[in-house]
């Protein structure tokens, strides 16, 4: 039975995707930074019992991650999901930059990613699936910013450079890692309603999930390196 790893599982599109692989017969590791206090992931591992196994992780927080690692040490992990992201409300626009909150996101949507790839790296590399995926976003996208999508969503320069930045590394870390036939792939959601995307969203995390579930489901190598919409169309970098 393959296993699965996905950080922010507590609600959105984490929550979502404990549901659906653990529907699917997957064994699933589900983290978040304060996973008791999600009913609906509490209700998730009740109904579906030891296939779900919740640990509380902080991507921000080194030690943290050191002791998720210490505690998976033997655990083959076939798919690691990097889910966890925080989007700034405050300070978003030039002449009230809020720099503080800039770091803070860079530390969960950039260095948070990185951290944890590196210390479950070996987990994915002795899995039979050997894939690791980043929820990015099409906010993070050059081409559409400079095609005008800055007038339609907002500057929000902490959060699109965060996701321009986890692209780069992801397509570097996709080079460096495919010798060792680890595939990593670059998901944009789609604008989903949760409580990062608002209620006004275009699509569910259900929708957005099946879509990138099957995007996941084709040859990992093939997909590696690239920057693929829930919908499998590809983002222009």
């Amino acid at each position: 039975m393959a296993t699965m790893l996905v950080t922010g599982a507590s609600r959105g599109i984490g929550l979502e995707l404990v549901r659906q692989y653990a529907a699917d017969n997957w064994n699933v590791l589900a983290t978040a930074r304060d996973p008791q206090d999600s009913a609906d992931l509490m209700e998730l591992s009740e109904k579906y019992g030891p296939k779900i196994a919740i640990h509380s992780l902080d991507v921000t927080d080194v030690d943290s991650i050191e002791d998720l690692a210490e505690v998976l040490e033997e655990h083959a992990i076939d798919l690691l999901i990097h889910n966890a992201a925080t989007y700034p409300r405050k300070g978003m626009h030039i002449g009230e930059l809020d720099y503080e909150a800039w770091n803070e996101t860079l530390e969960t949507n950039l260095f948070g990613v990185m951290r944890l790839t590196e210390a479950l790296l070996e987990n994915v590399a002795r899995s039979e699936r050997k894939q690791i995926a980043a929820i990015s976003s099409g906010m993070g996208s050059l081409g559409a910013a400079a095609g005008g999508s800055v007038d339609t969503m907002g500057a929000s320069y902490q959060y699109r450079t965060s996701k321009a930045a986890l692209n780069m590394a992801m397509v570097v870390l996709s080079k460096e890692l495919g010798p060792r036939g680890i595939s990593v792939a670059i998901i944009s959601p789609g604008w989903v309603k949760t409580d990062m995307g608002g209620a006004n969203a275009a699509i569910t995390p259900q929708v957005s999930v099946a879509g990138i579930r099957k995007v996941l489901d084709q040859p990992a190598m093939e997909i590696s390196g690239k920057f693929l919409s829930y919908d499998g169309s590809t983002w222009a970098w």
